[in-house]
């Protein structure tokens, strides 16, 4: 399999300083709950290539961290990675207890992620013993938290993380605008289970890059707000995090300039 796309340049574009009206502009990152947070950097950095960010971390009584995630008494390490074209985050939970993610549950039932050599990663995988790799090579492999993440080939285009699969019970009725490139973002049916807790393995949350993120938030129905639009770093970004009334976790972030963490001119393919 090959994923389409071209491969922007090394060098960051300008940012532009034209207003763009309200709208969603692409998926910036997914977080994953993790249980163990080397062996899972192990197999999404060591193996599949993405590349350190950050960290950072909060302790038990953080509000704004437990207002995010809706939860209380949260506490968590975080890796932070970057690929090609887009973020991950790795939330190691130490409160509240996580456990595995139960079947059938709303939110991200799978990744499809590019590589320069599918055998070479799949053989790199096993050899680092930090998730699951199939011997038939058609088979999707596993993170160590149980995501299914489907390998194809770059060829010319970005590397890393490249589609997200999202399960809800009826995508006709999914309150949320499309999700334009270039991570794609499918919508499937058969999440018929109650919503798992964001502490719970696996992908817990996606992460919108937006503009206008106060008039989008306003104008989205059928999504429950955790909390007001927050600002961060003296202004740079903002951000909101939500639940959808078929039970995504979402987050909205908007960076106003290049200096913000998560800007996407800080991706090779923005």
């Amino acid at each position: 399999m090959t994923c389409t796309g071209s491969r922007a340049s090394d060098r960051l574009p300008p940012v532009s300083e034209t207003v763009s009206p309200p709208g969603v502009v692409a998926l910036n990152h997914v977080g994953v709950s993790v249980a163990d947070l080397p062996r899972a950097r192990a197999f999404w950095a060591d193996g599949l290539g993405a590349a350190d960010h950050g960290a950072f971390g909060w302790p038990a009584g953080t509000a704004p961290a437990d207002e995010s995630l809706a939860t209380e008494g949260t506490a968590a390490e975080v890796v932070l990675l970057r690929t090609d074209a887009a973020f991950l985050e790795l939330f190691a939970f130490s409160a509240p207890a996580s456990a595995p993610r139960p079947g059938g549950t709303p939110g991200v039932s799978a990744l499809r992620w590019a590589v320069p050599d599918v055998a070479a990663t799949r053989e790199r995988l096993r050899s680092l013993g930090a998730g699951t790799v199939p011997a038939d090579e058609t088979l999707p492999v596993r993170c160590p938290d149980g995501t299914e993440v489907t390998l194809c080939a770059a060829g010319d285009g970005p590397t890393g993380l490249v589609g997200a699969t999202v399960a809800v019970a009826d995508p006709e009725r999914h309150p949320l605008p499309p999700v334009p490139g270039p991570v794609r973002v499918d919508l499937v049916d058969g999440a018929d289970a109650p919503p798992a807790r964001p502490v719970d393995h696996g992908v817990n949350h996606v992460c919108l890059d937006v503009t206008g993120i106060a008039d989008l938030r306003a104008g989205l129905e059928g999504v429950r707000w955790h909390h007001d639009v927050s600002e961060s770093s003296g202004g740079i970004a903002a951000v909101c995090y939500g639940t959808t009334d078929d039970g995504l976790l979402v987050e909205l972030l908007e960076s106003r300039s290049p200096e913000a963490f998560f800007a996407r001119c800080k991706l090779v393919h923005p």
